[in-house]
C-alpha cells in the first residue's frame, strides 16, 4: 500500500463518543511513546499488547471496541487481511504537546501499514490536532475529525499534532 486513504463516519457520532469515554476510563495509560531513538517520550499510551502480555486481560468492552473497529478497517481495506496485525494501542496527547516526525516501519522498505481511528469530540479546526505527513518536502495534513479512519503506508514520515485546549485521542492499529 502506498499513500494515504481517509474514510469518514466509520462510527456514528454517538458510538464515537461512547467509545471515547469508555477508552479514557478503561485504559491504563503510561507516559510516553518514543517516536524515534533520538527523541524524548511524548504523550500517554495504553498499549493493548503490553497489557495482555503483563497478565492484564483486556476487558470485554475494550476487546469489543477493538474487534468492531478492526472489522470496519478490514471492510475498508481488504488487503490488510493478508497482513499481520502486530500492535494495537491508544495514543493520548495532552494540549500543546509536540510529537516528533517518525516512521512506523521497523526498517526502511518494510511493508508496514498504520491505521488511525480518531476518537476526538467535534472541535474547532483552529484547535489543530491533525496528523501531518512529510511528502516531497511538503507537509500535508489529515484533520482528526471524529469518526475518521486514516490508513497509510507506515514508511511515510509523519507525526501527530496536539490540540491547543483539549486532549487528542487516537486508536492505532499497525500491520506488517
Amino acid at each position: 500500500m502506498k499513500g494515504i486513504k481517509v474514510y469518514d463516519n466509520i462510527l456514528s457520532p454517538e458510538e464515537n463518543e461512547k467509545y471515547r469515554i469508555v477508552l479514557l476510563h478503561e485504559c491504563l495509560f503510561t507516559y510516553g511513546e518514543i517516536d524515534d531513538y533520538d527523541t524524548k517520550p511524548c504523550g500517554l499510551i495504553c498499549d493493548f499488547d503490553k497489557l495482555y502480555h503483563s497478565g492484564i486481560k483486556l476487558t470485554s468492552v475494550l476487546k469489543t471496541i477493538t474487534e468492531n473497529l478492526l472489522d470496519k478497517i478490514y471492510k475498508n481495506e481488504e488487503s490488510l487481511k493478508n497482513m499481520k496485525l502486530i500492535r494495537v494501542y491508544l495514543n493520548l496527547f495532552l494540549p500543546n504537546e509536540n510529537p516528533s516526525f517518525h516512521i512506523d516501519a521497523n526498517e526502511p522498505g518494510e511493508n508496514a501499514v498504520t491505521c488511525l481511528y480518531y476518537l476526538n469530540p467535534s472541535l474547532d479546526p483552529n484547535e489543530g490536532g491533525e496528523t501531518q505527513f512529510l511528502i516531497d518536502e511538503e507537509i500535508k495534513g489529515v484533520i482528526s475529525k471524529p469518526g475518521r479512519l486514516t490508513i497509510f503506508d507506515g514508511g511515510l514520515l509523519h507525526r501527530a499534532t496536539s490540540f491547543k485546549n483539549h486532549p487528542r485521542l487516537t486508536l492505532a492499529f499497525k500491520f506488517v
